[in-house]
């Protein structure tokens, strides 16, 4: 893990819940305990507050810990088994991960495929102005 702290560089694991709210997410293994990222559908803000907050849109969270950002993913794509995000300064301090994150996936292709459609359909939820400029997963 070197510098990263305790972020991983390879994720070996996607999974989905598509619940009362859709939620796609990596991790680093297995263990409900290892390091993951979540990707939440925006499922509407119910009065002007939450707008005014700025949760019209999608939200991550960083577990262990459960740093919450919404909105904040300027670009996102998947080539070659690798996930690249490039954050806006408030979602990676808020996160805890740089503006700009690679992350390699080793992975099933259907894992890589679910991971995929998943973030094209909650990175396309919310506001238009937090869809990222680059989605090519």
């Amino acid at each position: 893990m070197g510098d990263n702290g305790s972020r991983p560089n390879v994720l070996r694991d996607a999974g989905e819940d598509d619940g009362e709210v859709y939620v796609v997410g990596v991790r680093e293994t297995t263990d409900p305990e290892s390091w993951s990222l979540f990707f939440m559908e925006c499922y509407g803000a119910d009065d002007d507050q939450e707008i005014e907050l700025g949760m019209d849109t999608y939200c991550l969270v960083v577990d262990p810990g459960q740093a919450t950002h919404y909105g904040g993913v300027r670009e996102c794509e998947i080539r070659d088994r690798e996930l690249r995000l490039v954050l806006d300064q408030d979602a990676a301090a808020i996160l805890g991960l740089p503006v700009e994150q690679r992350f390699v996936l080793d992975m099933p292709a259907h894992q890589l495929d679910l991971l995929g459609r998943g973030l094209r359909r909650v990175l396309t939820s919310g506001r238009r102005d937090a869809v990222p400029g680059r989605l090519d997963v």
